[in-house]
């Protein structure tokens, strides 16, 4: 749990300020740690049961611009099928991609300019994919789910494009089930981190593909070592993402509004209909 109290890291000696840090209960005694100190925990072994897990997914993912999904414009995106196919797409947004972007997934504006797609043109093939993917009743797996559903909304509204019919989706969010199994968790939850802890390789970080691959991996291994959300069928499991996404922003911002950080989240799963605070 987050340490209310200010206290001396146990593992380095140095003081932790209070709520910015994690308290936990090492045999019978309370031990403060700074967040990168604290022990390494280990993910439980995967059962032997059967669920949604054994069945076909597809991944997906994208890399935009923005952190705001509704001002991003797409520049790569992703869908990863159970066959080991994947289907991409490099596209020129049309306008400046910030350096800050760039840093990240390493596509830059030379590179769209080159041997991007069309934004128009690549956008439909991409929401036809989706939408059949949908259509045939396959679970869609998405790491952080309303970034990707959202920018990819607001693309389609910005090119007069049809939109993905969202609500007949089935959608898994591995950073909302490792959020419902590990509610005491204050690690990072970075992609890369939680493949870590859950022993998924992801070979090319904020590579799209890459990026979606592992995010299916992500979310199998939580089912194989958690029954209950595996048991869950996808139709049921996306209802009840609804409710644990809420849950666990609430907890965020009553963090944030503890520190009064004046930060603001969505309750929104997996579209957004607002802009983020």
């Amino acid at each position: 749990m987050i340490n209310k109290y200010p206290g001396i890291c146990g593992s380095c000696g140095q003081r932790v300020k209070a709520e910015l840090g994690q308290a936990l209960k090492i045999g019978s005694r309370w031990i403060t740690y700074h967040h990168e100190c604290a022990p390494i925990k280990n993910a439980p072994p995967a059962g032997t049961h059967r669920g949604w897990h054994d069945l076909p997914v597809v991944g997906f993912d994208i890399e935009g611009t923005e952190k705001e999904p509704m001002d991003s414009r797409i520049v790569s995106a992703a869908l990863v099928y159970a066959d080991g196919t994947t289907s991409s797409w490099l596209i020129n947004p049309g306008v400046p991609i910030p350096s800050d972007a760039s840093k990240i997934h390493g596509i830059t504006n030379e590179t769209v300019r080159s041997t991007g797609r069309p934004p128009r043109e690549a956008l439909a093939e991409l929401a036809t994919a989706i939408s059949k993917v949908i259509a045939d009743g396959m679970p869609l797996v998405a790491f952080c789910a309303p970034y990707d559903v959202t920018t990819l909304h607001s693309e389609l509204a910005r090119h007069g494009l049809p939109a993905v019919d969202w609500d007949r989706a089935d959608i898994i969010d591995p950073s909302i089930l490792h959020g419902e199994v590990e509610p005491r968790w204050y690690d990072s939850r970075q992609l890369g981190d939680l493949c870590r802890y859950y022993e998924v390789e992801l070979t090319n970080a904020h590579d799209a593909a890459s990026d979606a691959r592992a995010a299916v991996d992500l979310a199998v291994s939580i089912a194989a070592r958690h029954e209950r959300i595996a048991r869950l069928h996808p139709d049921a499991l996306h209802q009840a993402q609804i409710g644990w996404y809420a849950k666990q922003k609430r907890e965020l911002q009553a963090f944030f509004d503890r520190r009064g950080s004046g930060e603001t989240v969505s309750l929104e799963w997996p579209l957004e209909t607002k802009r983020r605070g």
